[in-house]
């Protein structure tokens, strides 16, 4: 069971019991689980670590250096020395022994008993207890809506980066940053429950595995317990998420082995019509009742998507993509490319198809380099390529960009303008805003 603490500071902080803080300063972040009281020459063998110790010196040691640097051995954090009626003022030889030895001494008033301080200690840790279970609370809300984004993998990652304050990262082995690859390697080729956690430089980092990859989260302080239940949260998303990302890969072969099971027995053509032909991916209700009702057989719904293969000629509307128009040999491909531009179609609200005329004029090597050197500054913050993407898509609008997201519009706002930092681009103009639309498009 773990047990919560206080930093000493918020007991010090209690101006109600007017504690005075003798010597250690600095070391006022201690943890403090509970207050003992003790007026033994020798405590250490009652005390297990973290204690605040409470004592008026009724049975003062005679040798005070052997007796604090028996408390520092058993991992007491502070001692809280009652003044009145053994003692009217903290013997110097008390202070001397714990500035000497770095151990926190705080004197007590004769105004506050000791039973004063034991239930502002329990007050705090209370209030703890409540606010963490809120936190908790809230990120589960947080994630859970995240998990139903556009980009699900990366706004769950987003969320918990917020929420704890930390980086989070997904990664496999062969991505993963030279500082955390052994341990991402570890904890990816390991067998039932298993995680890590190291410092690593001036951060904290933990490990846990999400399918076949490993989900790295890095901060300067260790991870609380509630803190870590929130991670469990987003360990469990990632995975349903990962395992959608899957079947949607499965999906993509049964479309394609739908195709060709229909053009052995019947042939596609005698459904469609003669090729070539296109697939539409999109996640709308109302478009794939349209599709399904038309093409029956060869529209395919799992979770909330859903892949059509259809005529090249069709018309559609709606945030659906729409690969190139292929022959029948390669709508697994089609499926694939559509599923890249369903991406664009969600963020504009409209069809994505796969270029425009002047996009289609571009080498495509070429195109994919310009991509990547307009987008380098963005290339590891998955979170802002798509919020850009969604902001361009919606014409610059903070609110609609905001209801596609799912975050509030004051989100929308700092985000693109960490882009714009990022990128060394005024996102204002005109042409940095088309280039950036190319780019996207291009780097898909």
């Amino acid at each position: 069971m773990v047990v919560q603490t206080v930093p000493l500071r918020d007991l010090v902080a209690r101006v109600d019991l007017g504690l005075t803080v003798l010597c250690g300063a600095d070391a006022l972040d201690r943890p403090i689980r509970w207050a003992h009281v003790s007026e033994l020459e020798d405590p250490t063998p009652y005390l297990v670590g973290e204690e605040l110790l409470l004592t008026a010196g009724v049975r003062f040691p005679a040798d005070v250096p052997s007796y604090v640097a028996g408390l520092m051995s058993r991992g007491v954090s502070a001692i809280g020395f009652g003044v009145e009626p053994e003692f009217p003022t903290v013997p110097s030889s008390l202070v001397e022994a714990c500035a000497a030895q770095g151990m926190p001494l705080l004197e007590v008033p004769p105004s506050t008993p000791f039973l004063a301080v034991s239930q502002a200690l329990g007050a705090l840790l209370a209030e703890i207890a409540v606010r963490e279970q809120r936190m908790l609370a809230d990120s589960q809300r947080a994630l859970t809506r995240a998990a139903t984004r556009v980009r699900p993998v990366e706004s769950v990652l987003t969320t918990l980066a917020v929420v704890l304050n930390c980086r989070a990262d997904l990664v496999d082995q062969a991505a993963a940053p030279e500082d955390v690859a052994p341990l991402v390697g570890r904890v990816a080729s390991g067998s039932g429950p298993r995680s890590a956690s190291a410092q690593v430089g001036e951060d904290h980092v933990t490990l846990d595995p999400v399918e076949a990859a490993v989900l790295v989260v890095r901060r300067p302080a260790p991870l609380s317990a509630a803190e870590r239940a929130v991670v469990a949260v987003a360990l469990a998303l990632l995975g349903l998420l990962r395992r959608d990302v899957e079947s949607e890969r499965g999906q993509i072969a049964r479309l394609a082995a739908s195709a060709l099971l229909r053009s052995q027995v019947s042939g596609v053509g005698g459904v469609l019509g003669p090729g070539p032909y296109r697939v539409v991916a999109g996640r709308s209700r109302a478009d794939y009742d349209v599709l399904a009702q038309r093409y029956g057989p060869l529209v395919s719904k799992e979770g909330d998507g859903f892949l059509a293969l259809v005529p090249a000629g069709v018309e559609v509307s709606g945030p659906v993509g729409v690969s190139s128009a292929v022959p029948e040999s390669a709508v697994d491909s089609a499926a694939a490319e559509a599923l890249v531009l369903l991406r664009r179609a969600l963020a504009t609200g409209e069809p994505a198809f796969p270029a425009t005329e002047l996009a289609a004029l571009v080498d495509p090597v070429a195109a994919r380099a310009f991509a990547r050197r307009e987008l380098a500054g963005l290339l590891g913050r998955p979170e802002l390529v798509e919020t850009v993407r969604v902001w361009l898509g919606q014409h610059g609008s903070w609110d609609r960009a905001a209801t596609v997201l799912g975050v509030h519009r004051n989100s929308v706002r700092h985000r693109i303008s960490h882009a714009e930092r990022l990128l060394s681009r005024d996102l204002g103009s005109a042409d940095a805003r088309a280039s950036l639309w190319f780019a996207l498009m291009w780097l898909d």
